[in-house]
């Protein structure tokens, strides 16, 4: 049986395009669709006649190198998910719903959606606009970026890492056995968690981005007024960053039994996901080959980095423990500074539970509607 997939976006990252000549490569009916502001990677990949990926072949999922033609390559993203049965959307988690307003007048119920957002839950985000618009039938599968990242010249890529066990969950999660079939022509390998609570309270930039962001805010400041790149998982890593860390982490095992779905630590994140050694966090991070290859990183990078975990990861976090009379004082207090220092208002503008649609709720009705999709259950 042949299996269309539509690939629809390519971020920063070049996740989209790494993955569309990927999958084309290993022979599957590809569809690449981006939106009229990335025009440049479009008409970069019509005038070379595709994608063409660069070594190292270990980091593709086909294990292949060379040029890669997807069968449909438009700016329309209707003619690339007609009669798709995958439709992936490689978007930045700030953007989701903008971008899937654009495109789910075109979903056809029965059709999965797999959203390279896991941790900032894509799948409450978009169960109002889908049910509103006639389309409760797609099932939205929550998953990482099976690619840690991609550089892209013109139409030449070059993955960095592909990702091995990658949590993923569906929504609605009574669904999961169907849509997971899929996974195996996107993902080198998955795990398969409970769902969508659980995948968004084990977000990996929820629990390794903030501490290390928030005590390094003078180095990077200096690195960026100097006109210099800064090591954020190198330098930034330091001990009292790391148990920082360790202390936000420690917030989460109880507010994970109140919703009733696991509590994996931090450290044993790091190994599952980056491998390495080390039985803090400092020393997860420090032993993972993955954190230490990534070197130099712009030296606002925290900023953009914070401008996304703190609104769609933290400000939910905080405010599911607190609507069971949990506190949770230093990812609160994180919400609250991050803002001075930004500058915003992720109490106001982030992702509040009426904008989640668990208004209300009690966990065991939250339970309920991540099962089965119906708010009324």
């Amino acid at each position: 049986m042949t299996v269309a997939i539509a690939m629809v976006g390519n971020t920063i990252l070049n996740i989209g395009a790494a993955m569309s000549g990927d999958l084309a490569l290993g022979g599957h009916d590809v569809r690449f669709a981006l939106w009229d502001d990335q025009t440049d990677c479009l008409d970069a990949i019509r005038a070379a006649g595709g994608i063409t990926l660069t070594p190292p072949a270990s980091q593709t999922l086909s294990g292949c190198n060379g040029l890669g033609t997807p069968r449909i390559l438009t700016n329309d993203p209707a003619e690339a998910v007609t009669g798709a049965n995958l439709v992936v959307m490689d978007v930045q988690a700030i953007e989701l719903e903008e971008r899937a307003a654009k495109l789910i007048p075109h979903l056809e119920n029965g059709q999965v959606l797999y959203v390279n957002t896991h941790g900032y839950w894509p799948g409450l985000r978009l169960a109002a606009a889908l049910r509103s618009a006639g389309k409760a039938g797609v099932t939205v599968i929550e998953g990482m970026a099976p690619n840690l990242s991609a550089q892209r010249t013109g139409a030449e890529i070059t993955s960095y890492f592909m990702r091995h066990k990658i949590p993923v969950t569906a929504f609605p999660a009574n669904r999961a056995e169907d849509a997971m079939r899929f996974l195996p022509l996107i993902t080198a390998s998955a795990e398969r968690l409970r769902n969508v609570i659980e995948t968004n309270f084990e977000n990996i930039n929820l629990l390794v981005h903030p501490a290390m962001a928030l005590l390094n805010v003078g180095y990077f400041d200096r690195a960026e007024a100097a006109g210099e790149p800064a090591s954020f998982y190198g330098t930034g890593n330091t001990v009292h960053a790391g148990r920082l860390a360790e202390a936000l982490d420690a917030e989460r095992p109880t507010v994970c039994d109140a919703f009733g779905v696991r509590f994996r630590s931090l450290v044993d994140h790091i190994h599952h996901l980056y491998g390495g050694t080390g039985d803090s966090v400092h020393d997860a991070v420090k032993g993972s080959p993955v954190y230490q290859k990534i070197g130099a990183l712009p030296a606002d990078i925290w900023r953009t980095w914070m401008g996304a975990d703190v609104p769609l990861a933290h400000v939910p976090f905080v405010l599911l423990a607190e609507s069971v009379g949990l506190s949770v004082p230093l990812h609160r207090g994180l919400v609250d500074i991050v803002d001075a220092l930004l500058g915003t208002t992720s109490w106001q503008d982030g992702l509040t539970l009426e904008r989640l649609g668990l208004a209300g709720m009690s966990p065991e009705r939250i339970q309920a509607y991540v099962e089965t999709g119906d708010p009324d259950t």
